[in-house]
């Protein structure tokens, strides 16, 4: 579906059932996104769902593959927040690729699809106040704080970028000032 320059982003399917319970299933990587999965079918329940929008919206989670060892690190993608409407990305990974880019390098392509391909004005992100991975990963795709809200049950920092900010982001990065 993507490529970047070190991974693969491609739908999920029934064979990434049990790499998705590993993480789903680990306290530390879902300490700030929900309690860990029991049960491998819940895993594979969420597949399903995470799926169910590519067809009609073009939204959902993909994949995410190392490429240099073919591995699933984790997943990201885009969804609609319940609360709001708005188009949200989202990430995890294993924890042993925390702290490598890999998160940014996801969410990135998802930003460059949601703003080229589906013509999105604004992309969000909403992240556990505490989780400062998560938000440094959305600082660095280029968005903004904008509240502290209920989103998903519980407070939640929501982040944003507009398309307009996006592209003066992407010229500003590869301008010949910028090293780029």
């Amino acid at each position: 579906m993507f490529e970047t320059t070190r991974l693969i982003l491609r739908p999920m399917n029934k064979t990434d059932a049990e790499a998705v319970f590993a993480m789903r299933s680990d306290e530390n990587v879902m300490r700030f996104i929900r309690p860990p999965q029991i049960r491998q079918s819940e895993a594979e329940d969420w597949i399903n769902l995470v799926s169910s929008r590519w067809e009609k919206e073009k939204i959902g989670f993909c994949a995410v593959i190392e490429k240099s060892s073919n591995k699933f690190i984790g997943w990201c993608g885009l969804w609609h927040l319940k609360e709001t409407g708005e188009t949200e990305v989202g990430y995890a990974l294993f924890r042993e690729f925390w702290g490598g880019g890999f998160a940014s390098e996801a969410a990135g392509a998802f930003l460059e699809y949601g703003f080229n391909e589906l013509n999105l004005e604004k992309v969000v992100a909403v992240a556990e106040p505490e989780n400062q991975a998560s938000q440094n990963v959305m600082k660095r795709l280029g968005m903004i704080y904008d509240y502290t809200d209920e989103f998903y049950g519980r407070d939640l920092v929501h982040y944003s970028i507009t398309k307009n900010d996006y592209i003066r982001n992407r010229k500003t990065a590869s301008s010949p000032d910028n090293g780029g």
